[in-house]
């Protein structure tokens, strides 16, 4: 059977279809049992058009979790409190985990390619460490309160995150992303109680 011609796009408005083609993929697949050939097959190209966007399948991947990493981090950076505002520690834990959950929920692809990953890959503990910085910033910022809290406050965040990401993509229903950020906030900043 005979493909189809793609119609000329040329590489800048080609890049993003493609990516959008390889991120289901990734996701289900995981990077090292994708192809260049299923990436040009989901995108309906041929693999010299794909090779015309993307030199290789690693940078082709490298764009793809850049700007899902930029995505989710619109989408959690919304959550957190502007300047000034006031509020406790565990307010703040649960906002942000508010936002990062429901960035799960919303981008399951995108954090299944960007956290999950095969055993000897370290893209997740450098993007971990990055977004530690960053909540830590924003924290420091939005919350008025100082770098050395921020910066704890930041690790606690994702750590706990990461919790919520795997309890979300692992058990799909058994929790909405607002009750389960509130659930982790109050258990890290409380402990779990006692029964009754």
């Amino acid at each position: 059977m005979r493909r189809t011609r793609a119609a000329h796009l040329g590489p800048e408005l080609r890049r993003p279809l493609l990516l959008d083609a390889a991120l289901p993929l990734f996701s289900e697949q995981g990077y090292e049992a994708v192809s260049m050939q299923q990436i040009a097959d989901s995108a309906r190209v041929s693999k010299p058009v794909l090779y015309s966007c993307f030199a290789s399948k690693e940078e082709l991947f490298a764009e793809l979790v850049r700007r899902e990493d930029r995505r989710l981090w619109d989408l959690v950076e919304d959550s957190v409190p502007l300047p000034g505002d006031a509020e406790d520690h565990e307010s703040l834990l649960r906002r942000g985990l508010t936002g990062m959950l429901r960035a799960v929920a919303e981008a399951p692809d995108a954090f299944r390619v960007i956290y999950l990953q095969p055993a000897g890959e370290d893209r997740v503990e450098r993007g971990r460490v990055h977004w530690e910085q960053r909540m830590a910033e924003v924290i420091a910022a939005r919350a008025l309160i100082p770098d050395r809290e921020a910066r704890v406050l930041g690790r606690l965040l994702v750590a706990a995150a990461e919790l919520g990401f795997r309890t979300l993509l692992e058990e799909p229903g058994a929790w909405d992303p607002d009750e389960l950020a509130a659930y982790l906030a109050r258990t890290l900043m409380r402990g779990i109680p006692e029964r009754r």
